[in-house]
């Protein structure tokens, strides 16, 4: 298991105590600041690779550590997922609200938990109310997942040849979007 590490001053909400509960994650926030993302991993043939995603600047910042080798696509995903704490209000032009620390970081386990070596790297795009979508548009597939906050999550899936198509709630249904995901790694 991953080694937490929590900062004493900081009061986590239930949401962030379950998520810091997981067992092969784990998230921190600090109090120093860095200018830009940084994803490093350590070196091959450790026992406990650790992927370590900080991101530093205005927002509060968000350290994520996993206990086992995770792909490239979660790398990828990850960054792209954490760059979007740096939106503004507005950032549309609009009012699009920010991305909030919580939503990043349930989209980041979900990442964590549903990404492998076959999985298609997916886009990982802002949704006007603060939530984050991740999406794939390949093979025929349509999966889009929506993260509406930390403990709002659903998904669509369609297959367009067929029309077969889903649309539910993530809980409780995970082995929906696992059968959905492995159609698009050809598993």
């Amino acid at each position: 298991m991953a080694d937490t590490l929590l900062n004493s001053e900081t009061h986590y909400t239930l949401t962030e105590d379950a998520i810091l509960a997981h067992p092969w994650l784990s998230v921190s926030t600090f109090p120093d600041a860095l200018t830009r993302p940084s994803v490093a991993m350590s070196p091959a043939g450790l026992e406990s690779p650790k992927i370590l995603i900080r991101t530093r600047g205005q927002r509060a910042p968000v350290e994520i550590r996993v206990n086992r080798l995770m792909p490239h696509s979660f790398l990828k995903s990850a960054e792209d997922a954490i760059d979007l704490l740096r939106l503004p209000d507005g950032w549309n032009s609009y009012s699009a609200k920010p991305v909030p620390r919580q939503t990043v970081i349930r989209a980041v386990c979900l990442l964590a938990e549903f990404l492998d070596e076959e999985t298609p790297t997916p886009s990982v795009v802002p949704t006007v109310r603060g939530g984050i979508q991740i999406e794939w548009h390949t093979k025929g597939f349509d999966i889009e997942i929506y993260v509406e906050s930390a403990t709002s999550v659903s998904f669509y899936a369609e297959h367009l040849e067929s029309g077969e198509s889903c649309e539910t709630p993530l809980a409780g249904n995970h082995h929906l979007l696992r059968s959905w995901l492995e159609r698009i790694s050809g598993k």
